[in-house]
């Protein structure tokens, strides 16, 4: 999918905030799937347009753990943001293990802007958990 005129926005559950995605080419924020490990630092910035999703055996510090889809009319930046760290949550414990709440991890949400959901038609946010230090396994099942 095309993605140049996508841009993603970044909010923040727990103690780490990314900052602003745009994808814009195939190996952009839209490409990315649950179960893709990642550079937390790729994600840093006042914008990205590129993500190298990386093997979950080599050290990576994110990790997309669920893809939260959205319905009808763009909500506004703050409704997204709120629907999709709830549903997010909500996904947290069958990914990782453990209720969000009882967890160590902390996640992040990546949705999408007005301008991305208007153009493109990104309807998509995507859970990614933060982790503090590396690690070269997928934290699916983790209880952590």
């Amino acid at each position: 999918m095309a993605a140049t005129a996508h841009r993603v926005a970044a909010t923040a559950a727990g103690l780490a905030l990314l900052g602003s995605l745009a994808a814009c080419t195939d190996d952009g924020v839209l490409a990315l799937e649950v179960g893709d490990c990642l550079d937390r630092a790729e994600l840093a910035g006042p914008e990205v347009t590129t993500v190298t999703p990386l093997e979950c055996s080599e050290p990576h510090d994110a990790e997309v753990f669920a893809a939260i889809t959205h319905e009808g009319d763009f909500p506004g930046a703050e409704e997204l943001r709120v629907e999709a760290e709830e549903r997010c949550t909500a996904e947290f414990e069958g990914f990782v293990g453990v209720p969000y709440a009882e967890s160590e991890l902390s996640f992040s949400v990546l949705s999408p802007t007005e301008d991305g959901w208007e153009r493109a038609g990104d309807r998509e946010s995507l859970c990614v958990l933060l982790l503090e230090e590396s690690v070269s396994e997928s934290l699916e099942g983790a209880a952590r």
